[in-house]
């Protein structure tokens, strides 16, 4: 390991400092996002079993058990005798409480069971609080990021702060002066005032930061940007009006939302609305993260492409294909790499047709792959369904190692081949690869200097290879100095 090497690790350049906080923004947001998502997804059967209108759900279910054999005769008596009568052709309709109480007016635990059923049968739905309660945390998730964004901004371009107006000439009191130990920390003091005040504001004032700060124009980052408007004022109403439309609601959004809808409205969050809007912040706030580093430190711009390349790819494989259409054009247009450029048009091109977008088969017939590398080929193949040749090409990328086992299982270019009887013959004869295996410890070796890193070291880049510590020689290896990983002698 050269000297220059060694020292490019212990001593990152400030660019690379600033991308390393970017880069703890952004995955914090979207890992939370994602978190967001599967627990709603977990949640919900059971919160669905919660809400059933069945007198017998789970929640009279667990009153229940707490009765003794022959208690728990007499109130599956009163259940028979309230569904019998339901299922007479009387006319009359039964009165479920009535019914039970009946059946268990005698016994010293009748009032108590009486009790606790009422107040089980009178709760609100709970579904509903569910995913109002995950609308609002998407949205605080990323006013984290925005205010995470606005701080880095003010740490990059201190001038900024002296761009005050006349009533914040006095910046600090005399108390504040005495608290503080050095420069720093006035300068820290006034960052966080900027952004507190920023977060204060309304979205309006947030846009209008990006715009006059930056010249990043939020709108450049929504995949609909009447939709994210919509949620804002969504989460608004759900924290401060019960979820019911306000005036002030009804005047910001696009008509397309207020149409029909009355002040005092209650609108309805379902799980559908709960996807579009974390999938729209989530696009949202990764574009626009992404644009601040390149605009900041246009030195890591290959960098950051190279982020929304795994962002995009991740979430292809998980289906959110509005999310990757949006981000494969901000790719594509911003990128000045062929490669790049391409990669980003073929997954743009997948998530188009998982959108039933029949402009694409015009698009990929029209493209030329004669000059192109054989991924690009298998790609055009696989997009215009063209199995055989695609199978061809596939295999021999896989015998030149120019593909590997994890590409060949999830690639979401590769769907149309799966379940193919040539995609199931090759698949039985590959074997999983060496480094596929349980490993206490997972590091990251920066491929110029050897140098193996944790993966919550701020210095990890996209293109570090991932290393199992029990296959390292710790006698030969270069420790990170920063996040210090300890390997077993």
């Amino acid at each position: 390991m050269s000297q220059n090497e060694a020292s490019a690790d212990a001593a990152p350049t400030q660019a690379e400092l600033f991308a390393a906080h970017i880069t703890q923004l952004q995955d914090a947001f979207w890992w939370h996002l994602d978190a967001l998502l599967e627990v709603m997804e977990a949640s919900l059967p059971e919160i669905e079993k919660l809400d059933s209108s069945d007198e017998a759900s789970s929640t009279v279910t667990k009153l229940m058990s707490s009765l003794s054999g022959g208690s728990v005769e007499k109130v599956v008596a009163a259940f028979k005798k309230y569904h019998d009568g339901k299922n007479e052709e009387s006319g009359k309709s039964l009165n479920f409480m009535a019914v039970m109480w009946e059946e268990v007016k005698a016994e010293p635990w009748g009032p108590t069971l009486m009790r606790y059923l009422h107040e089980a049968l009178r709760r609100p739905p709970r579904l509903p609080i569910l995913l109002q309660s995950t609308t609002v945390s998407a949205v605080s998730n990323f006013e984290v990021l925005l205010s995470g964004l606005a701080y880095q901004y003010y740490q990059t371009t201190p001038q900024a702060l002296e761009a005050t107006s006349r009533e914040k000439e006095k910046e600090f009191s005399l108390k504040d002066l005495k608290e503080m130990a050095s420069i720093d920390d006035a300068v820290d003091m006034a960052i966080t005032r900027r952004v507190d005040e920023l977060m204060f504001g309304s979205f309006g004032e947030w846009r209008k930061f990006f715009i006059d700060k930056m010249n990043l124009k939020f709108d450049d980052y929504a995949v609909d940007w009447e939709v994210l408007q919509e949620i804002f004022q969504r989460r608004h109403v759900i924290v401060h009006n019960g979820g019911r439309a306000s005036k002030r609601y009804l005047r910001s959004v696009a008509s397309r939302f207020s149409e029909g809808v009355r002040e005092g409205d209650l609108l309805e969050v379902d799980q559908d609305y709960v996807l579009r809007a974390t999938h729209e912040l989530l696009t949202f706030g990764f574009l626009l993260s992404t644009a601040v580093g390149i605009k900041l430190a246009k030195s890591e711009r290959e960098y950051f492409l190279a982020r929304l390349h795994h962002f995009m790819y991740r979430n292809l494989v998980k289906g959110r294909n509005e999310l990757v259409n949006k981000c494969a054009s901000y790719g594509e247009e911003g990128t000045q790499n062929m490669n790049d450029e391409l990669t980003f048009r073929v997954n743009r091109w997948i998530a188009r047709q998982r959108l039933s977008d029949s402009s694409v088969q015009s698009e990929v017939e029209n493209w030329d792959v004669r000059a192109l590398s054989p991924r690009y080929k298998l790609a055009k193949h696989c997009l215009l369904g063209e199995k055989d040749a695609a199978m061809n090409v596939l295999q021999s990328l896989y015998a030149a190692g120019d593909i590997g086992f994890e590409d060949i299982i999830e690639w979401p270019l590769l769907e149309p081949l799966r379940g193919t009887s040539a995609y199931v013959s090759m698949t039985r004869n590959m074997e999983i690869p060496e480094g596929w295996h349980l490993s206490d410890l997972i590091l990251y070796e920066n491929p110029k200097s050897g140098t193996l890193h944790l993966r919550s070291c701020s210095l990890v880049r996209p293109d570090f290879k991932r290393r199992a510590a029990d296959q390292v020689d710790a006698s030969s290896v270069g420790l990170c100095k920063r996040c210090k990983p300890k390997l077993a002698q």
